[in-house]
């Protein structure tokens, strides 16, 4: 996908088509077979396991402070984080996530949703949030418009604040076994939708971002790295139930979640909204 605007079309498409299934993309959800019930109570299961790492870690979130779920979807995570918190922001590039995240958290007032269609945050004054969670995410978009959002989100977050994020480090495999998966992902993933012949399939597309590259980012950014850890969180049927791994699969994404503090020291990021990396 070359462009915000194909993205975010083909991520209107999965909405449209099955929104639950698009966010937790168990092979035997799909065709709308997510009960609503048990699909929030995976995000209230894995908001709980990043509260209980960020405690083992010794880092403390200021419960006060505004939180921001990016990509939030239907607000399967936002929903579990206004558990915890008092003001809680999701934003996404769908307007029919967006929706239906308002419709599913309408008698929750600590939840709020906004439909971001740019590579910025501009909503959000410098040093908003204290506390960003992105999961299943950034796995998603191309590697040009991830790192700004990165940029981006530590922006908004506040000096001493917290985000955690999960990306893709890299994928695993022997060529044979890339082209059986890459087959094996357009299977189960593409299909046409209604009514639209002739239209491209919608589909859910991986891409990955080396540890390497990132701790360049981040060290631009003038963030502390707090812990990288590897995580199940690209496994098809993963479905919030975060698991932190010892080792890497021996085949397939290896996923990576990454905790890191906002410097009190250095002044907040400009924003870039034309990035060419």
């Amino acid at each position: 996908m070359a462009t915000l605007k194909d993205l975010q079309e083909n991520w209107e498409d999965l909405a449209q088509m099955d929104p639950l299934w698009a966010i937790c993309a168990d092979p035997h959800k799909r065709n709308h077979n997510w009960d609503e019930k048990e699909f929030f109570e995976t995000g209230r299961r894995e908001i709980a396991k990043v509260l209980e790492r960020m405690e083992s870690l010794g880092i403390s979130l200021e419960a006060g402070a505004p939180v921001l779920d990016f990509g939030c979807g239907v607000g399967r995570l936002t929903s579990a984080l206004a558990e915890h918190f008092q003001e809680c922001w999701g934003v996404d590039i769908s307007p029919t996530m967006i929706q239906k995240a308002r419709d599913f958290n309408r008698h929750n007032p600590r939840c709020n949703f906004w439909l971001n269609e740019a590579d910025d945050l501009k909503k959000f004054t410098d040093g908003y949030f204290g506390f960003i969670y992105t999961s299943i995410v950034l796995q998603h978009i191309q590697p040009r418009y991830a790192r700004n959002y990165i940029r981006e989100l530590i922006r908004v977050l506040k000096p001493g604040g917290v985000m955690v994020f999960q990306i893709v480090d890299r994928f695993k495999a022997s060529l044979a076994h890339k082209l059986r998966v890459k087959l094996a992902f357009r299977r189960r993933f593409e299909s046409l939708l209604p009514g639209k012949s002739g239209k491209l399939s919608p589909q859910i597309i991986m891409h990955c971002m080396p540890e390497g590259t990132l701790h360049k980012l981040l060290a631009d950014c003038k963030v502390d790295v707090k812990d990288v850890k590897l995580t199940n969180s690209a496994e098809p049927s993963f479905n919030g139930n975060l698991q932190y791994l010892e080792q890497e699969p021996d085949l397939g994404f290896v996923s990576k979640q990454y905790s890191v503090v906002k410097n009190h020291a250095v002044p907040d990021l400009p924003v870039r909204t034309h990035s060419r990396e």
